[in-house]
Parts: C-alpha cells; structure tokens; sequence
C-alpha cells in the first residue's frame, strides 16, 4: 500500500519540471568549458596546465558554494538560492566572454560556479523533499535534462564558431535560456518556498558513515566523468584531418550518448538495484575507453566514446541518489555537501591530467581512467556491504531511497 502511494506521489509539476530546467543550465555552464578549451588555448596561447585550471577554478567555486548553502539555503530559502544562484551565474558568463586575459577568464569561472553551486544545491534539496520515496528516479530524470543541457554546449559553440559570435555565443544563449525558465516557472518555485517540505530543518547529528562512503564514491565518479569529457574534444584533435569542428563534435557525441544513457537509467530506477545500474555504467566505460584511447579511426574513436559518455552519465545521479537515501532526514545538508566532492574532483582530477600530459602527453595521462574505474569498484562493493550489514540489523525497516 506504501509503495502504491509513493507511486502516485510522483508527478511531474510545473515545479518539477522548472528544476529540471535549471539543473540543464547549470550543466551547461559546466559542460561548456571542455569544448571551449581549444578555442580559448589558441586564443591565449595556453599550455595544458593553464587550460585545466580553467576547469579546477569552477571546481574551487562548487567547493565554496556547497560549503555555504546549507546555511545559506535555510536562511534565505530554496526561491533565492534557485533564482539568485542562476543570475549570478550569468553575470559570470558574460564576464567570461567579456575577458580580455586567460586569467581574467579564471575570475570570471569562479564567479560564475560560485553561483551555480548554491542554484545546484538548492535543486537538489528541492528535489530530494519531494520526492522521498523516488529520489533515484527524480535525479535521474532531472540528469537526462541535465545532459541535454550539457550536449547543447558543444554543439552550441560548433554553431558560434561559423558566427561572428564564436565561442562567446554562450552568454546570450544562456540569457534567453535563463528568461525563458523563468517565465515559466517562477510562479511555482514561489509557492514552493511557502511549503512546509521546502523549509523543513534538517534533523540534527552528523552525517553517518554510510553517506561519506556514497560521498566519497561521488568524488571519483565525477572525477572519472569529467576527465573524460574535458579531455574529449582535445584528444580527438589527435585524429585524422585534425580538426577543432570534428574534436568538438566528439565531445558533442560524448553528451548525446549521456542523454540517450540517462533516459535509459531512468526508466530502470525502481525496477533494477541502483547498484547494479552503477555496475552497469562502469562495464560501459571500461568498454568504450580502449577505442577511445587507442584513437585508430574516427568511426571506432566516436564509438568508444559514445560507450564511455552512456556509462559515465549514470555515475553521478547514482552516487547522489545513494548518498542522500543514506544521510536519513539530513536531506538539505547531504545535497549540499555533494558539489564539495564534484568540485574537489573537478579541481584535481582534470588539472593532474593536464600536468601529467605536460610531462608524459595526453595519451599516457588518460591510462589514469582505468584506475579510477578500479577505485569505484572498491567503494560500490563496500556500500553494497554497509547496506547488507545494515538490513540484517535488529529493527531495521524499508525507507526512502533503500536499495
């Protein structure tokens, strides 16, 4: 009977869909990033350290901003941090294309994750109160729009390209985005910030072990993920031709292939253990690298990554998913913790690629994935036994979220 009414509970609002929506532009100011690095590395004359660190600026942003939205959140609410977060968002993009120096650009990405971090956070919270019996479902779903979010900025900057634009068509793009979102659904995000569910305080006492297992997952799943989509477009520039179209279309099908994985996943959320969809996704990676890696045509090159843009797209909601069911009632405090992983992943992970390619090149540097992968094997088989261990204890009951 629970379970029926935990079915019904999920629809999909005007609200719902208006976090959708946001979360799809803030994967959009992430995403935006790798395929604009060959653009921005010949227009500054950058080596592969100083391009990376465009990358590890934004993931010194997303530490800040989840260091201060828990507190932030609960003292201004869910509408400020959604709506508040996006504008100064913007406000960075178009300091971004506005930057007349490499390190103004990295001012500028610091501002502008600053603010998307605490807009992410509030997204999650937001989600994760709604729906406490289909988190799993809910970012799932919310990461197939992300990834149609993501897939747009390559493709996006192919078409700026043969524009007076370039690259730096991402602002405006971002702007009309942005006003339109708006326009339809600032209405029910304000109802939602009169909600009892919206400004539930956490309960008190720390997290347990079982999230910072989750949390720690989390740091390598994205580190895997964004190792691979940063470096995308810069490696494909190795095939044939050489082109900086054809590299950025790779990186274009690496977010397709999310998509196309995203909506797969979402459909099995419920009917399959998240754990094993996660085992799933790594086999997809560790699959597709080899042709990705080995780069011996463009048709086997694209298909390897396709696999790893399916399997590396499931990471992330996964790891979120598993992490917030595992924090109990401590949901505001778990989604605000989560960018702190993705950001120190995103500061160490893409930046000590780059230096290591400095040293050894990019075709050595990427072997670093199959590590990873191999880590994330040995952080899933341990969640999987803290679950086990905490089904067999005395008085232990079904909740939110379990797997």
């Amino acid at each position: 009977m629970a379970d029926r009414l935990a079915q019904a509970a999920f629809r999909r609002t005007t609200l719902v869909w208006t976090l959708y929506l946001l979360l799809g532009l803030f994967s959009f100011t992430i995403s935006l990033l790798g395929p604009a690095i060959p653009y921005l590395r010949l227009e500054f004359h950058l080596d592969y350290t100083m391009a990376a660190m465009h990358m590890s600026m934004f993931a010194v942003g997303m530490v800040a901003g989840g260091l201060g939205s828990p507190r932030l959140l609960e003292r201004l609410g869910p509408v400020a941090g959604l709506w508040g977060g996006m504008a100064g968002a913007l406000a960075g993009m178009v300091l971004l294309v506005l930057a007349p120096t490499a390190w103004l650009t990295l001012a500028a990405i610091l501002f502008m994750s600053l603010f998307a971090t605490v807009a992410l956070a509030s997204i999650q919270a937001s989600l994760g109160a709604l729906f406490p019996f289909h988190r799993g479902k809910a970012f799932m779903e919310a990461n197939v729009v992300a990834s149609l979010g993501s897939a747009a900025a390559p493709f996006l900057i192919v078409l700026g390209a043969m524009t007076v634009l370039g690259w730096r068509i991402i602002a405006p793009a971002f702007a009309v985005a942005l006003g339109g979102v708006a326009l339809f659904g600032w209405p029910a995000t304000r109802h939602h910030g009169r909600s009892a569910a919206a400004n539930a305080p956490d309960a008190p006492g720390p997290l347990p072990p079982a999230y910072w297992v989750c949390w720690v997952l989390t740091l390598f799943c994205v580190a895997v993920e964004w190792c691979l989509g940063f470096w995308t477009a810069e490696y494909l520039k190795g095939l044939p031709g050489r082109s900086l179209s054809l590299a950025a279309a790779g990186a274009g099908v690496f977010q397709v292939a999310a998509v196309a994985a995203r909506l797969i996943s979402s459909r099995l959320a419920g009917r399959i253990s998240e754990t094993r969809v996660m085992a799933g996704a790594m086999a997809l990676v560790a699959a597709g690298f080899p042709l990705f890696w080995l780069r011996a045509g463009i048709p086997s090159a694209f298909l390897g990554v396709a696999l790893c843009g399916m399997g590396a797209a499931a990471f992330y909601p996964l790891a979120l998913s598993q992490g917030v069911a595992a924090s109990g009632q401590r949901v505001r405090q778990a989604s605000s913790y989560a960018p702190i992983a993705s950001g120190l992943a995103l500061a160490l992970a893409p930046l000590g690629l780059g230096r290591l390619a400095d040293h050894i090149g990019l075709r050595g540097a990427l072997l670093a994935i199959p590590l990873g992968l191999g880590v994330m094997g040995l952080l899933l088989g341990i969640r999987i036994r803290l679950a086990r261990r905490r089904q067999r204890a005395p008085g232990a009951a079904p909740g939110p979220g379990r797997r």
